[in-house]
């Protein structure tokens, strides 16, 4: 190790001792080669295998109701596991970087020859988006932006009614709720082109097809859809 090397080593330890940073898992303060999660929890997390079983698992949400390209998803979520831990910190403990960094990680998955022309992340209606300071879809689709130089595309579709919170809902209450509240904002950038959805979770499905059907009535335009998490 290079001289340099060693006192920005040395340096890191001391900041490390005195602002330490924590584990957003198991509150464990981190070392100077780790970032927002300890090496033990990132090696534990339910990671998505990327099978043909799992991503037709994915693809059955929107058989017969959109037709989606591609599904690109991280982790497994489900009700209590580590994963909802997670997204309950970029939503609600604003963990931005924590979301950025999760996106470069998601960016990795897409190795593809496809051209794909934008990312585009599913917009906050501007009420909740104030309430919250952030869209947690933006700061995901930037981290994949850092990956993939794939550039991303917001105000393209426009969120225009206020829903309710959709987590006690019905799957059919869900799509009910979300079936007139986007619209493209600027449909001749999209024409012909392939884009990508970005969203933290896919659970029903039910948002997130609701964005693709309007993407899809743009003359020739492909959607596919990356996500931080989704129910398997």
């Amino acid at each position: 190790m290079g001289f340099s090397n060693q006192i920005k080593t040395i340096s890191n330890s001391v900041v490390d001792i005195i602002y330490p940073n924590h584990c957003t898992i198991c509150s464990t303060d981190l070392h100077h080669n780790e970032s927002y999660l300890c090496l033990n929890c990132k090696y534990d997390l339910p990671y998505i295998e990327h099978s043909e079983i799992n991503l037709k698992s994915l693809q059955k949400l929107f058989w017969g109701r959109a037709n989606v390209q591609q599904i690109f998803a991280l982790l497994n979520y489900q009700k209590g596991n580590q994963t909802q831990k997670i997204l309950h910190q970029l939503k609600y403990n604003k963990k931005t970087k924590l979301a950025q960094h999760f996106g470069e990680m998601m960016g990795d998955l897409i190795q593809s020859s496809e051209k794909y022309a934008y990312l585009i992340p599913v917009p906050l209606h501007p009420k909740k988006k104030r309430i919250r300071g952030f869209n947690q879809s933006t700061v995901i689709a930037n981290g994949m932006h850092k990956s993939t130089d794939i550039p991303v595309l917001e105000k393209v579709i426009k969120r225009i009614q206020f829903n309710k919170s959709q987590t006690n809902f019905t799957k059919y209450d869900r799509w009910d709720n979300v079936k007139s509240i986007f619209s493209v904002a600027q449909p001749k950038l999209l024409k012909n082109k392939h884009v990508i959805l970005i969203d933290d979770v896919l659970t029903t499905g039910a948002t997130i097809e609701a964005c693709v059907k309007e993407l899809l009535k743009v003359e020739g335009c492909q959607v596919s859809i990356a996500v931080l998490a989704a129910r398997i």
